[in-house]
Parts: C-alpha cells; structure tokens; sequence
C-alpha cells in the first residue's frame, strides 16, 4: 500500500504518486487539486470473493463479519455518474479486499468508465490468476489503463507458502500470454509485476523477481507489508515507518467503496470500522462532505488515533509525508 523500508526500491510508479506507490499521492499533488466536492481517489470493490488464501490478508474475517457480496453493474453505474469533468479523479481503483476478476460484470465496468471519462487512470490491482481468460482479455479489449498482478514471490516454494496455492508456474505462463495479449491487439495498458518484501524473502529472491520479470513487463514494483493495522498476527511490518505520528492525508483525498456498498475511509478498513456511509442511502458527494469522515479527519488533527480502530496502528499513511500544517487550514474539510 505504501513503499517499503529499503529506498532502493521506492522507484517511480506513476507521475502523481510518490515513489514506489500507487497509494500516496504526492504533496504538491494533492494540494494542486485537493476539493471538499469530491475525493481525488475513488477504490470499487467489484467484490470481496477471492480465491485464494493469502496468509497476509485478512480478507476471511471480512467474509465472515459481511458475507460475500458482488457489486452490481447498476450501483457502479450509479457511482460512476456522479463524477463529471470538475470532479473527475487522479485514479480508479477498481479492487480492495477480493479478486476483482470474480465479478463477471468487471469489463463492463471498464468499458461504462472508459465511455464517461471519469478518471486519469483506471487500475486495479489482481492476483493474476484469471487474466488469461476471456474475462481477462476483455479488460484489456475495454480499455483498462493499468494493472498490476501480485506474484509477491519468484520461487514456487515461496508461493505456495505465501499463497497457499501450487499454481506458480502457470501464472507465470498466464501473465506472459496476457502480455502478448495486449501486444497482439494494440491496448496501451500498463502491466505492472509486484513482490512484498516479507521478512521470509531474502534479497535474493528479490533481486531474482525483478530479473525475471525486468523487460517482460512494463514495470516491476517493490513494496513493503503491512499487517492492515494489526489483524494479521506474527507478520513482520516491512512497509515505510515514522517516529512519530501525524495525521493521514488519504482522508482528504480518497475513499472507497464496499462492494456491499458501505463506503469506507480507505482501503486499508478491512474491517467496516471507518465507514461513513452507504451508497445505496446516500451519494458519494453527501457522504464525502457529510459529518461522519469530517469528524474522523478532526479527530486525526487531534492526534486521536484510536478513533477509527482500523487507524489506529496502520502505517500506510507514513509514505504521503507529514502534511498537518497544510491540512490545518482546510477548514472548509472539517
């Protein structure tokens, strides 16, 4: 979600983020178009489904606190057509605790977005393992911008420990054939390949990923872990620290969407403990203004961290940088 502990590897991913994410906006970024209309960055979980197993995610207890929800091509339409030329966003993700490739609706989603114009970027983060499907190649027939496959090792052995899944060697074959996919048909789409520094990987491992995938993909990225603000248990944190603590910029400038349509503060709320809202009862423009998200951001000028439970001891925030001056004079957001 953010960048990891080693500098080497915070590489550049895309021109309005900081390096080595595609989570933080950059400073300047977000104070050139920081608004209290509308966020910036917008995640839609097409679905919480998954399927796999990953020991570092903590996708299983949200089944079991929510259930298995899928979002419908009527409320994407719905969230989509909120947006319009002056509130258009930086980036649309179209992923955030599940496998977005499970929603059979996902390329139409892609296409309805792509029609509106509604964002720079259109992107969603996937474990790869549904790409080379007619599913997947109907992302990049719609248009996708931007994908980026979790492989998060480059030894079998490793996968499978990570993953709890034998299918290493043909993922690998899938994500070269969907590469030739997108060559063969002309999409401008950028693939992107991602491993976690995980205290079990050693640099050679790493070192050896971005060999084997350098000059396959368009771009191979490096970032820390995370254990989604302690509910991931023994999970060494590798992602990007601070001494001390300030407020997160992300709730001046994104949220995300449930795919059961609870709107949360971030894609970090595994959880539901920072929802704001519901698209089914509210639009997305109420509940970005309204007085739930406003407090929450009061409260982390406050220096309350423990307000919202799922803040409480997330790391994430520590890549945008400390903006809390800056933060302070937008009143118009609190």
């Amino acid at each position: 979600m953010g960048r990891g502990q080693s500098i080497q590897y915070h590489k550049p991913i895309h021109e309005d983020y900081v390096d080595g994410s595609l989570t933080c906006l950059k400073p300047e970024i977000i104070k050139k178009h920081i608004n209290n209309h509308f966020p910036l960055v917008l995640n839609i979980e097409p679905t919480n489904a998954c399927n796999l197993s990953c020991t570092f995610c903590p996708r299983e207890k949200t089944v079991q606190q929510q259930g298995t929800n899928y979002l419908s091509m009527k409320t994407f339409k719905k969230i989509i057509d909120e947006i319009d030329e002056d509130n258009r966003l930086i980036m649309l993700n179209l992923h955030k605790d599940g496998e977005p490739l499970l929603n059979k609706e996902l390329p139409e989603m892609v296409a309805y977005a792509k029609e509106k114009n509604i964002a720079k970027v259109i992107h969603l983060n996937t474990n790869g393992t549904l790409l080379n499907t007619p599913r997947g190649k109907q992302l990049l027939e719609a248009g996708i911008d931007d994908i980026t496959i979790s492989i998060d090792a480059a030894f079998a052995e490793t996968y499978q420990k990570l993953k709890q899944h034998r299918g290493f060697n043909v993922l690998n074959d899938n994500i070269k054939s969907f590469i030739e996919y997108r060559d063969k048909i002309g999409a401008r789409t950028t693939i992107r390949v991602k491993i976690m520094e995980f205290d079990q990987i050693c640099n050679d491992e790493i070192e050896a990923f971005h060999n084997k995938w350098e000059g396959k993909a368009d771009q191979v990225q490096v970032t820390g872990v995370h254990d989604w603000s302690g509910a991931v248990r023994n999970l060494t944190i590798t992602d990007e620290t601070s001494p001390y603590r300030y407020p997160c910029a992300l709730l001046w400038y994104a949220l995300a969407i449930n795919s059961n349509g609870d709107v949360s503060i971030c894609n970090v709320d595994w959880n539901y403990s920072g929802v704001v809202g519901n698209i089914h009862k509210k639009c997305l423009r109420s509940i970005w203004q309204d007085l739930p998200i406003r407090k929450i951001r009061q409260a982390h000028l406050n220096s309350q961290w423990n307000y919202v439970p799922v803040c409480n001891k997330c790391v994430v925030w520590v890549s945008v940088g400390d903006m809390k001056e800056y933060l302070e004079t937008r009143l118009e957001f609190i």
